[in-house]
């Protein structure tokens, strides 16, 4: 009994790392496209429903899904509307699971398949590990291998205990119960689909009866919503939005799922009496079809009720200038200062971030370009039309501010001040227009697969950086303004080495034209940003020495 247990627990281990380990790559196949497809198929709800439970199937993970979903509503990319379609419909989405589960892994000889598709991602993880998709798709391979390798040794073995079980010790026990077993299996193992699995098996060895496991099947559906709330935990209001509205779907559904249970058995067991794994797939399927019919169109009504139930709070634009009064010009000009070095960090991280670099990774971290570009070859997800309106807004609201003081009475040393720091203003939000103007350029060179261009790419990334530590240093006063000048100048000299050699690759690699021209253009557009924030590090330094002279005569 021990060892049929530990069978049991080491093919669940296995299904789990098969899974988990092919939707990795699957998500690292998919790429950029793959996002920006989800991101731009959710313009109507129908299309919603259609892009979660397709992006689900494909996925085969409806808490990726989920947690993607999350992700894209918290930054604005999708509305809360189109998020939650998209939840109703990774709800179907993940019933394909079920189904190639229930199909192939009871139908099917797994040795026949498992096997080779692990031993072929090996050869060729191992014979093509340096082609990204050809590496990717060896992952899949090999997580699909395993997933069903390791549901025949669970199945095995659970049939084996199942000889040993009286279904008749089981038969006091409400269907309420299996309903809560199946949510607490599904929590804590964080998969419905690996829930799913455990459930067939058990059906398969005759342990469970068909309306005990379609019990489960419903507490696994209610299960899988621990995932969106977790990752909501924290969040902003709309992603607490979409984890309650996951949550009430599945509630629902599985309120009238268990309603109509004993009705549906009867139907299925009529039909499908001698495949009872294939009619919990179907089961599994029919009661969220039956949820998604009965509460899509109650979309909108569920969106204006979590918005009221979600209060969103508005946040200043500002950090610092709206607390001071500007009829108080001296506490103002430091709230002002404060405000732009405030700025200058914002615009700096938005820079990394266009280049795929993490922020931390250079701010607040003891490293240099080259580690910082090597640590970071992943691409990041985020809205920069959002952040980018953000800077545009704190320049206007210090613009405006500035424009208060200069109503004010003040001392010839408080306009020159105020007019040193507008024209800091104006170089940081020309830097930050700069970098915005190039994002496309970046990640059109993001998925390139030609090797010089990568390397050119990454040489601007690692300048970047260099730029960038440049700019920390100096403002930790690490470094003098004259060593930091110095540092600076390297930079600006790499940069134009840069430009000298990615005009040579048309004739030496292959390049195409537009290839070269989208690298040309991120490192022009690079170089004249970091100069605008070069100008704007000297004007507000200039204002810090005129108001330390200031503070010496007084």
């Amino acid at each position: 009994m021990i060892t049929m247990m530990i069978e049991v627990f080491s093919g669940l281990g296995m299904f789990l790392f098969g899974m988990f380990y092919m939707e990795a790559a699957l998500k690292e196949l998919a790429g950029i496209r793959f996002k920006k497809w989800i991101k731009n198929s959710t313009s109507t709800r129908t299309k919603s429903l259609l892009t979660g439970a397709l992006a689900t199937a494909v996925l085969q993970s409806s808490s990726v899904v989920t947690l993607m979903t999350l992700s894209f509503v918290s930054t604005s990319l999708v509305s809360l509307e189109s998020a939650i379609g998209i939840i109703f419909g990774s709800n179907l989405g993940t019933t394909v699971t079920a189904w190639i589960v229930a199909t192939l892994g009871f139908k099917v000889k797994i040795e026949l398949f498992a096997l080779p598709m692990i031993g072929l991602g090996g050869f060729m993880l191992i014979l093509n590990s340096s082609q990204k998709k050809i590496e990717a798709a060896a992952k899949i391979l090999i997580g699909f291998g395993l997933l069903f390798f390791g549901l025949e040794i669970m199945k095995n073995s659970i049939n084996s205990l199942g000889q040993n079980f009286d279904l008749s010790l089981y038969t006091q026990y409400p269907l309420i119960a299996f309903v809560g077993l199946g949510f607490v299996i599904t929590a804590l193992i964080q998969s419905s689909s690996a829930t799913t699995a455990i459930i067939l098996s058990a059906l398969y060895a005759n342990i469970l009866t068909f309306e005990q496991s379609a019990a489960m099947v419903i507490g696994a559906n209610i299960g899988t919503t621990v995932t969106a709330l977790l990752g909501a935990i924290g969040g902003i209001p709309d992603k607490k939005r979409v984890a309650v509205a996951h949550l009430l779907f599945n509630f629902i559904t599985a309120f009238f799922a268990f309603l109509l249970l004993p009705y549906l058995s009867i139907f299925l067991m009529k039909f499908f009496l001698a495949d009872k794994t294939t009619a919990l797939a179907l089961f599994h399927t029919i009661f969220n079809l039956f949820g998604i019919l009965l509460l899509v169109y109650f979309i909108p009504m569920m969106t204006k009720y979590l918005q009221l139930m979600f209060k969103t709070t508005e946040k200043m634009p500002t950090k610092f200038i709206h607390l001071v009064d500007p009829k108080f010009p001296d506490t103002a000009l430091i709230a002002l200062r404060n405000e732009i070095n405030y700025l200058f960090l914002k615009t700096l991280k938005f820079s990394l971030l266009l280049a795929h670099i993490r922020p931390d990774d250079i701010l607040n971290a003891n490293t240099d370009a080259k580690n910082a570009v090597s640590n970071n070859q992943r691409f990041i997800d985020f809205d920069y039309k959002k952040v980018y309106e953000s800077i545009k807004d704190k320049e206007i609201r210090i613009v405006e501010f500035i424009n208060l003081l200069n109503q004010q009475n003040l001392t010839p040393l408080q306009s020159q001040n105020i007019d040193i720091l507008l024209t800091s203003t104006r170089e940081i939000g020309y830097a930050a227009k700069t970098l915005k103007d190039v994002k496309n350029n970046i990640d059109e060179l993001f998925d390139n697969e030609n090797l010089s261009l990568q390397n050119m790419y990454n040489e601007i990334r690692m300048n970047l950086s260099y730029m960038v530590l440049v700019f920390v240093n100096y403002m930790n006063e690490h470094w003098t303004q004259e060593k930091s000048l110095e540092k600076f100048n390297t930079g600006d000299a790499e940069s134009r080495l840069i430009t000298k050699k990615t005009t040579q690759l048309v004739s030496k690699d292959n390049v195409n034209e537009k290839s070269m021209l989208s690298l040309l253009n991120i490192n022009r557009n690079i170089n004249i940003s970091m100069k605008s924030l070069l100008e704007a590090s000297k004007a507000v330094n200039l204002h810090f020495e005129i108001e330390k002279e200031n503070s010496i005569k007084q």
